[in-house]
């Protein structure tokens, strides 16, 4: 049986590391009766939220006590940029821009599916699972990174209820609507062709950004005994594309070569006349998550952790032909 790897992702340590190798830190005395509060509101950090992450910075330069000593010079990260993108749910709503290597980048995500049409469906344990809640949470997650390294992100499937989810089983409701909030028609030519026109509409006003990057996000349907590896399309004339994809599958390979070496990756990339990529303007990669009807393939988006990998990973690969993509 195959095993994924399960990885956490947390911001507060993510800011650790990042405020440690890259001495992303200015220097402030103490006045006299300072304390903490005072002291961080005075240089524009939230004791509510930053407070452990300055201690932790600055470890070892405290009192016997813990406290503040007056006159010495502490570290004081730089201030983090936040975004605040409510469609991410309460819980992650606000977005901590950890760098700006995506600045200038403008990337599209769609989650397939959505309002009338669950996509592809499946079951495991009694529960029923459908393609597009589980694209979507992972689009989500995705939009998150993407935004924290300073991109601009354009989710063009909206749920106004679900944000990022932790849960296993995700409850299937159909009250998606399509950017900026129009309901999403039952008939898959016209739910197609609403989706694209918003894309188009928005590249049109985009068009000072040199990288723009359409990522359409699937699960398959297969029989219970067929297990894919992540795998994509592109327009059969899209260099820019295929490039993409080119990136995002060495990114998934690289990933297992590392967590899971004895596995192996078999994710392919080909062309596809889809209407998608063939009726959009900005350069874009389809991808199929796996089967939504095989056990191996459902532990890859079942669980939270897996989703979060599989975004996170799908973001750098974007990050890198977008670094590419800038050196050119």
């Amino acid at each position: 049986m195959i095993r994924y790897i399960l990885i956490s992702f947390t911001i507060f340590l993510l800011t650790i590391n990042s405020l440690h190798a890259q001495k992303n830190y200015e220097w402030s005395s103490v006045k006299n009766g300072e304390g903490f509060n005072s002291f961080l509101l005075r240089n524009h950090i939230s004791p509510a939220t930053d407070l452990e992450s300055f201690k932790e910075l600055n470890k070892g330069r405290f009192t016997k006590n813990g406290n503040l000593i007056a006159g010495k010079r502490y570290k004081i990260p730089l201030r983090i940029l936040t975004h605040q993108v409510s469609i991410l749910g309460e819980d992650h709503q606000t977005v901590k821009q950890m760098d700006t290597t995506m600045n200038g980048a403008v990337i599209y995500l769609v989650a397939g599916h959505g309002g009338p049409d669950p996509g592809a469906v499946g079951t495991i344990a009694g529960h029923k699972i459908t393609e597009d809640e589980y694209a979507y949470d992972i689009v989500l997650r995705m939009g998150k990174e993407l935004l924290s390294h300073g991109a601009k992100v354009h989710f063009i499937i909206q749920d106004p209820d679900d944000g990022i989810r932790d849960e296993k089983y995700l409850k299937p409701d159909k009250d998606e609507l399509c950017y900026p909030s129009q309901r999403i028609p039952r008939k898959h030519t016209p739910r197609l062709r609403q989706r694209a026109a918003a894309i188009n509409i928005l590249a049109r006003n985009e068009k000072k950004s040199t990288y723009q990057r359409l990522i359409i996000l699937h699960l398959d349907s297969r029989g219970k005994g067929n297990s894919t590896d992540v795998y994509f399309y592109h327009h059969a004339i899209s260099r820019k594309g295929k490039n993409l994809a080119l990136a995002l599958q060495q990114k998934m390979k690289d990933k297992y070569d590392e967590f899971q070496p004895n596995r192996g990756y078999e994710g392919t990339i080909g062309t596809r006349k889809l209407y998608m990529l063939q009726t959009t303007t900005p350069p874009s990669v389809f991808i199929e998550l796996g089967n939504i009807n095989n056990h191996n393939d459902q532990i890859r988006f079942l669980k939270s952790e897996n989703r979060q990998a599989l975004a996170m990973w799908l973001s750098e690969g974007i990050q890198e032909n977008y670094l590419l993509f800038k050196k050119k």
